[in-house]
């Protein structure tokens, strides 16, 4: 009997046991992303006139059905060097995508990213540049995605960001065009302030001697100032700017030209998230630094966060989860204008 007692408590104690494991299964299962929302990126190809050739294009789908009006969209941009799959395979945005959304932090949104080469998202075929993109994408990507996904046609339901370059065009194609989004977000943005008019002269060489100089100027013992943000001239523009590069052209093409234009004409501007790192090994916190501080000056929606790490994927896969969250606050929200 001892013995019949003693299987029979093993048994027991063995089915328990099994019980724990299935629904400790069956709870990893519930609060697993992976079997709870699973977004899907397809490839797609849109054709513009503005380019006269196909745009290569990556784009998130949300799992499940889409509200009466359409998904919100983002354009989403890549870096120099990068291309329209940098984001699905150095960003891990999928992943991440799908957690914020399964969690419930961030409403479900189409997600559009482009490959544009090393455009600098400007337009330049004038200039023997690259191309036109900056109309590829602001008329002709964005009427055929609206055409074609069941995606939202308003300003409060659409958004841009991207990273490096690419941070530089967001901000360029958000401020050239406030009409068309509620929101940008600039990460580890290549943003610098205009080159001064007593220097619009000097060469790309000139310019980078004075551009590598030191940030941070003693004029004596107890006056220190700050130079300023000078663009980094050289053959990564790709002739956005002209060849050789052409000060003049960069300044009226640059951010802080276009947030002092709607400055001084009290229109609106997008709401703006600047993040970089404060190790990025180009220095690119400075120009962040500045272009929030021109913003806050003006009372314009503007957030910045300085964070640990250099100019690297490992930073971006971590930025982009507040980039979205800044984003997904902003659907639907008018911001006002302050008066000055």
């Amino acid at each position: 009997m001892a013995g019949k007692g003693c299987c029979s408590r093993n048994l027991m104690a063995a089915m328990n046991a099994a019980v724990i494991a299935v629904v400790g299964f069956a709870a990893t299962i519930a609060g697993s992303t992976n079997w709870a929302f699973a977004g899907t990126i397809k490839d797609a190809t849109f054709r513009s006139d503005a380019l006269d050739q196909v745009l290569p294009v990556n784009i998130y789908m949300p799992d499940g059905t889409p509200p009466k009006e359409g998904w919100p969209v983002l354009y989403l941009l890549h870096g120099h060097d990068g291309n329209q799959n940098s984001w699905r395979d150095l960003g891990n945005i999928r992943e991440t995508l799908d957690n914020l959304i399964a969690d419930n932090t961030i409403r479900p949104l189409v997600v559009v990213m482009p490959g544009v080469g090393n455009s600098w998202y400007v337009d330049s075929a004038a200039v023997g540049g690259a191309g036109d993109f900056e109309l590829a994408i602001t008329s002709d990507l964005r009427r055929q995605v609206e055409s074609t996904l069941q995606v939202r046609k308003d300003r409060l339901g659409r958004a841009i960001a991207g990273l490096s370059m690419g941070g530089f065009g967001a901000l360029h194609l958000a401020y050239a065009h406030p009409d068309l989004y509620v929101a940008v977000a600039s990460l580890s943005g290549a943003i610098w302030q205009n080159v001064p008019a007593s220097q619009l002269d000097k060469t790309p060489a000139e310019l980078r001697l004075i551009q590598d100089s030191a940030f941070f100027h003693r004029v004596d013992r107890t006056t220190i100032t700050s130079g300023v943000v000078l663009p980094s001239t050289g053959d990564h523009f790709s002739g956005s700017f002209g060849t050789p590069f052409d000060a003049r052209l960069f300044n009226e093409k640059n951010v802080f030209t276009l947030a002092a234009q709607h400055i001084a004409e009290q229109s609106d501007l997008p709401a703006t998230f600047l993040t970089c790192g404060d190790a990025d090994g180009f220095f690119l916190w400075r120009g962040a630094v500045a272009l929030h501080e021109t913003l806050q000056a003006a009372g314009r929606p503007s957030q910045l966060r300085i964070t640990d790490g250099d100019h690297v994927w490992s930073l971006w896969r971590r930025s982009i989860v507040d980039a979205l969250h800044f984003i997904n606050d902003q659907w639907d929200k008018a911001e006002p204008i302050a008066s000055k």
